[in-house]
């Protein structure tokens, strides 16, 4: 396949993903796994088979200047902020994590980044999130962490795993909890649950991010249910 027939490809799968978010199913993580493992092999291919093409400039779409920003964000940016949860932090992780042109040119250019977050946040709106025993569902989705709470004042923290249990942790400094409630690490391992999949490299990552800041903190903690 050509480079414009994978590009074709890769807006047929964001468009089928749009769909699914669209009639509000949630995209669980192992389904995440596959779309993350999906674009890493269609940006690859892309790549390669533009190598193997006579170099010429891509073409600038008709009335754009060069260097500025398109009307639609590319296919695989949108891609990227549906596996990111539409969360701006955890986009850029990505981007950073899936190296093609498209990515590439908005981490050098903050201002074409920005205008990308938002033109993305119009198309693809964030609905609220659900609350269970006052615990939040997290933003990002996760095979071990269903959402947690924390109160800045008391620095307690409560944390809903996957399975329904709810621990209770003490002394949890903000810098801690915002770190981990945003994923700020990178899975070790592959494996998958009954909840989602996780594979190496991944990040953001709930479920590493516990490992690394709270349990490895060493936080007084309690089973709350």
């Amino acid at each position: 396949m050509n480079p414009e027939e994978l590009e074709s490809l890769l807006a047929e799968l964001v468009q089928a993903v749009t769909q699914v978010m669209q009639s509000g199913e949630e995209l669980s993580d192992d389904f995440q796994g596959l779309l993350a493992e999906t674009l890493n092999n269609l940006v690859t291919r892309i790549d390669e088979s533009r190598t193997q093409q006579p170099n010429v400039p891509p073409e600038q779409p008709t009335g754009i200047p060069p260097g500025t920003l398109s009307s639609t964000p590319s296919p695989d940016a949108q891609l990227l902020w549906i596996l990111a949860g539409q969360q701006p932090q955890a986009f850029i992780s990505y981007l950073r994590n899936f190296p093609t042109a498209n990515t590439q040119q908005l981490l050098n250019n903050p201002t074409q980044l920005n205008a990308t977050i938002t033109q993305l946040q119009q198309m693809m709106p964030q609905g609220q999130q659900p609350f269970i025993n006052g615990i939040q569902h997290a933003d990002l989705n996760s095979s071990n962490v269903w959402g947690a709470n924390y109160d800045p004042q008391s620095g307690k923290m409560k944390v809903r795993f996957q399975g329904g249990s709810e621990y209770e942790y003490d002394g949890v400094p903000k810098a801690i909890f915002d770190a981990f409630i945003h994923g700020n690490a990178q899975a070790r391992t592959n494996g998958q649950n009954q909840y989602g999949r996780w594979w190496r490299g991944k990040n953001p990552s709930l479920g590493a991010a516990l490992n690394q800041y709270i349990k490895a903190g060493g936080f007084n903690y309690r089973r709350l249910r």
